[in-house]
């Protein structure tokens, strides 16, 4: 697997989550000690998201504070709310009179139909991952990652267990590109490096190819928010809003790169652009999209290796294991 690091090498990035193994859901925190730079890119058909409108580039916003990545679907959105109210506390945000307003873009992956649909992140949640956030965190089962799948085009009992993953990337300057990425999408993934498929539809013979499954077996209209990848690509390299605004947009390049189909119409496919602007050299864009690609990628092959059998949905190792013994 080609990946190593965290976002958390990178200085003032930490990261908390609420996980609810039981219910299948969960969500997960990234807090900036000090105001970051943001952008965003949507390419998926069907996003769930919160206050990301302030990060287009024509906003007055040049900054946020944080950003929630949560199961539930569209009430997963109330999680934020406990994050604002917790920076709140910690006397964080835009000051306006004696009020500090938090600043907390959110996205959402849709996790209802995993276990139980009937509970989702609450506000609660959300204030309980940003209180918890550190440089060390969980990858595989956790936080937004908690009810994940992949690979679903043969259906439920053919998919993969997805989750969430980081990784980073140094070059040569000493700056730095860290991506953390909650993995549910419809289509399979791929490590681009080799060709090889790490966690495709199961059948007799392997993992299946989700791409030739899509165009030689097309699956029924499966309805809207019932995938999406979603994740953060932060640098300390210094960059504008425009600039972080690129910095997701060749983050989604990764996402096209590793998940196979990717940004379909049941996908909402959403990445967060933040720089910390602690690094003291600027860097080239195209450098920094270059590395952004391979966090990306590195974090999602993170994410499917970490996963753990949940809900009856196999993790990737135990597919590949249980394909060996009915092979032998």
């Amino acid at each position: 697997m080609n990946y190593s690091g965290r976002i958390t090498d990178i200085n003032g990035i930490t990261v908390g989550h609420h996980t609810d193994l039981e219910n299948g859901t969960g969500c997960t925190v990234i807090l900036c000690d000090e105001p970051a730079n943001a952008g965003m890119e949507v390419r998926g058909a069907a996003p769930g998201s919160r206050e990301t409108a302030l990060l287009d580039p024509l906003a007055s916003a040049q900054w946020v504070n944080a950003i929630t990545l949560t199961g539930g679907s569209a009430f997963g959105l109330d999680s934020p709310g406990g994050v604002v109210r917790y920076l709140e506390e910690q006397g964080v945000g835009v000051q306006f009179g004696r009020t500090r307003i938090p600043l907390v873009p959110a996205a959402v992956v849709f996790d209802l139909g995993f276990i139980n649909s009937k509970v989702r992140p609450t506000g609660d949640d959300g204030y309980t991952a940003a209180a918890s956030a550190s440089k060390d965190f969980a990858v595989g089962n956790a936080g937004a990652g908690t009810g994940s799948t992949v690979a679903k085009l043969l259906g439920a009992d053919a998919s993969i267990k997805g989750g969430i993953g980081t990784a980073s990337v140094r070059m040569p300057n000493g700056a730095t590109v860290g991506a953390l990425m909650v993995v549910n999408a419809i289509g399979g993934v791929v490590d681009p490096t080799t060709g090889e498929i790490v966690a495709g539809p199961q059948t007799d013979g392997g993992f299946a190819d989700s791409i030739d499954l899509m165009i030689d077996s097309p699956p029924k209209d499966r309805g809207f928010f019932r995938n999406t990848t979603i994740g953060v690509v932060v640098t300390d390299a210094p960059l504008d809003k425009i600039g972080a605004t690129r910095l997701a947009i060749a983050a989604q390049d990764g996402i096209a790169l590793a998940i196979r189909p990717s940004h379909t119409a049941n996908d909402g496919d959403t990445m967060f652009g933040l720089s910390t602007g602690t690094h003291s050299e600027t860097v080239p864009g195209d450098v920094l999209h270059a590395a952004a690609l391979k966090a990306v990628t590195g974090a999602i092959l993170n994410a499917i290796d970490s996963a753990e059998t949940l809900g009856g949905v196999m993790s990737a190792a135990d597919a590949k294991s249980a394909q060996t013994k009915r092979g032998e």
